[in-house]
């Protein structure tokens, strides 16, 4: 669970970051200056949720054993 939401953060930084570039000239500025922030605290989120979920998945060995 914490692998798949990390990968989402991820995804969601993508699209703010990618948003705040697309945003057209009257809101450029207000829309980079709530976007880019926002991204950056996607991917760091993210990039944590993902990297916790490797760790404690690798270590716990889930795969199921067949009966």
């Amino acid at each position: 669970m914490k692998m798949v939401s990390g990968a989402l953060l991820l995804v969601g930084a993508e699209q703010a970051f990618a948003h705040a570039k697309l945003v057209q000239f009257p809101h450029q500025d207000a829309a980079s200056q709530v976007l880019i922030p926002a991204s950056v605290v996607l991917l760091a989120l993210g990039s944590l949720l993902l990297g916790w979920g490797l760790l404690t998945e690798a270590r716990s060995g889930t795969s199921p054993k067949a009966s």
